[in-house]
């Protein structure tokens, strides 16, 4: 299990994220396997980055 932060109040298993999709420029839809779909306020960019576990989110 790899937690990852999202943003200040959302935490999500990596393992159980199915899709990321781009919203808008700051906005994304991030679906989990249980069929739970979250909107944060924040770049795809970021998001993946936090996923992937980017030098700058370790």
């Amino acid at each position: 299990m790899k937690m990852v932060r999202i943003t200040e109040y959302l935490y999500l298993n990596s393992d159980f994220i199915e899709s990321v999709e781009a919203d808008s420029e700051e906005s994304v839809i991030i679906t989990m396997t249980s069929g739970a779909i979250f909107s944060p306020n924040v770049s795809i960019k970021k998001v993946l980055d936090t996923i992937c576990g980017s030098e700058g989110h370790l």
